[in-house]
């Protein structure tokens, strides 16, 4: 059964792929490129790509964060620095690789019956904007591919993209 839990599975493999198809192309150099002048690089939507997939686990009630030192370079409200300020490419594409089997897991594992749950950290369930673990999982899809949009744009600037 738990026809919606796998579809929403579904749809986050389709979403890492979409995001893979974005970054796998692109050089450490190309990862500073900005989608316009001083706005976000390459290097910053990976790591906050990371950062929010991350904190998805903590949401759902299914685990900790992986890199909770990203959290003040990567996470909402954090200030853009130079790309040269924050962790090697590398390193990043290698923690995006790490929270997405984590989260795998979690989908994997989630069942239909979950979904209407109030969502692991709600602490005001009327004022609180996701309520359910199934809106924090459509929010963050439409924040993935957002920022996956971005990085699209340096991909298509840097000659690369498939589109």
């Amino acid at each position: 059964m738990n026809t919606i839990s796998k579809q929403f599975q579904r749809q986050y493999e389709m979403m890492v792929e979409w995001v893979n198809g974005t970054i796998d192309p692109l050089t450490d150099d190309e990862f500073k490129m900005e989608i316009t002048p001083g706005k976000n690089h390459g290097v910053w939507l990976l790591g906050h790509l990371v950062t929010s997939d991350d904190d998805f686990s903590m949401f759902m009630g299914k685990g900790d964060v992986m890199f909770p030192e990203y959290y003040e370079l990567f996470g909402q409200g954090s200030k853009l620095l130079t790309p040269g300020d924050y962790p090697p490419v590398s390193e990043l594409k290698d923690a995006w690789s790490k929270v997405c089997e984590k989260n795998r897991k979690i989908y994997s594992e989630l069942t239909d019956y979950e979904l209407p749950e109030p969502h692991a950290l709600v602490k005001d369930f009327e004022k609180d904007y996701f309520k359910t673990k199934e809106r924090v999982i459509m929010a963050w899809h439409l924040h993935q591919l957002y920022h996956a949009g971005q990085l699209g744009i340096i991909t298509a600037k840097s000659g690369k993209s498939k589109h």
